[in-house]
């Protein structure tokens, strides 16, 4: 089975409500779909996350032409010929998002050839359930308690809450939502990289008097040292996520031991197998890894399930986002994840079926209107640096 043709689909999806965190505020998802094409007839999907639809859809494109005539499951060699011909190396980061999104395709394309689900690939299920987290959402604390009130209410088992806004209040916030979920729910918080090193010990320190299971990139991402050295300081566990988007940055992390669990995706990543091989990675050094999720479809939760099934040294609360979006690209039910709790189904791929209409009309969307822009940081509105 080879491919035949590769197709980049901008998209621009309304979100359910307003989205808050450390970089701004946001009111859609910008999406690119990709779409395997092979010479059996058979098709698989994937999607990339992406500030501007543009920049991935022709980085994909210009990809593409490097693959066409390989086989769909031979994905070490479209990886090679990906990071050997051409310049994408250059910029790891950017690239990856692109790769991740052809290469999902590839996996999905493979699973339904073949009639299997596509964690079949990855070594087999050895998660029987995924463990997802109660996204909070709002940007004031009795929303934010609401909202914890209800997912606690629902048996969710970890409650996560993005701080570091500067012009908001943050130990209010989370006290409002420690109060509101009670002391069983485990509770994470994460800043994006919004605090230099003084201000995250500092800001830590205070905040743990409400048990914090952990605080997830703290400080800026390229600030290795940084990192250990508020790991060091503070007696709460500390993620990384930003920090690992690359195996040479994960493996930077881990030799100097500057994280105490890593959050990371197969959009970060660079796609499915090497979210795969880095999360046997962080287990070999003793850590447990977090599944990542950006501004997603279903498309990728179901992709992204897939893999996580097969990882020994899971998390709970594993990320979830794709419930922000206000349109569904699969048809049939949404995924269950009733209290946190989700289980894998058994058909081949990833698992769903592609809803050509919904994609017709986010496509149309963004021919429309463009990309969905973030709205300015209300750091930088009210000049809080």
């Amino acid at each position: 089975m080879r491919i035949t043709r590769i197709d980049a689909t901008p998209l621009a999806i309304p979100l359910v409500e307003e989205f808050h965190w450390a970089g701004g505020t946001q009111v859609g998802a910008n999406l690119v779909l990709f779409t395997v094409h092979t010479d059996e007839g058979i098709t698989g999907y994937g999607d990339a996350v992406c500030e501007d639809p543009r920049a991935i859809a022709v980085t994909g494109e210009q990809m593409s032409r490097q693959l066409i005539g390989k086989r769909v499951g031979d994905v070490e060699a479209i990886l090679k010929s990906i990071w050997t011909e051409g310049r994408w190396k250059m910029f790891p980061q950017f690239a990856g998002f692109a790769i991740a999104g052809i290469e999902v395709a590839c996996w999905d394309a493979l699973g339904r050839g073949l009639g299997v689900p596509s964690r079949a690939f990855f070594g087999g299920q050895v998660q029987s359930e995924l463990d997802y987290f109660g996204f909070l959402q709002g940007d004031e604390p009795a929303k934010l308690a609401a909202d914890a009130r209800k997912f606690a209410d629902e048996g969710y088992r970890v409650i996560y809450l993005k701080v570091g806004r500067g012009a908001r209040d943050d130990d209010a916030c989370v006290a409002a939502v420690r109060e509101a979920i009670g002391p069983e729910p485990l509770l994470r918080i994460d800043p994006n990289e919004a605090w230099d090193l003084a201000t995250a010990v500092d800001r830590i320190r205070r905040l743990e008097q409400y048990d914090l299971d952990w605080v997830e990139q703290p400080t800026p991402s390229g600030d290795i040292d940084g990192l250990a050295h508020v790991r060091r300081s503070v007696n709460v566990k500390i993620a990384a996520d930003q920090s690992v988007f690359t195996t040479a940055q994960l493996r930077h992390v881990l030799q100097k031991e500057a994280a105490d669990v890593i959050v990371q995706g197969p959009h970060d990543a660079g796609g499915l197998l090497r979210f795969r091989q880095q999360a046997f990675m962080t287990g070999a050094h003793g850590l447990n890894i977090n599944l990542h999720a950006f501004m997603q479809s279903e498309i990728a939760f179901y992709a992204h399930a897939q893999v996580a099934s097969t990882i020994p040294n899971l998390t709970l609360g594993n990320q979830v986002m794709h419930q922000l979006l206000a349109e569904r690209l699969t048809l049939g039910e949404a995924p269950d994840v009733t209290g946190g709790r989700y289980r894998l189904n058994d058909l081949p791929g990833h698992g769903f079926d592609i809803n050509a209409a919904a994609v017709a009309l986010a496509h149309e969307r963004w021919q429309k209107q463009g990309h969905y822009q973030t709205v300015e940081s209300v750091n930088k509105k009210k000049g809080d640096a």
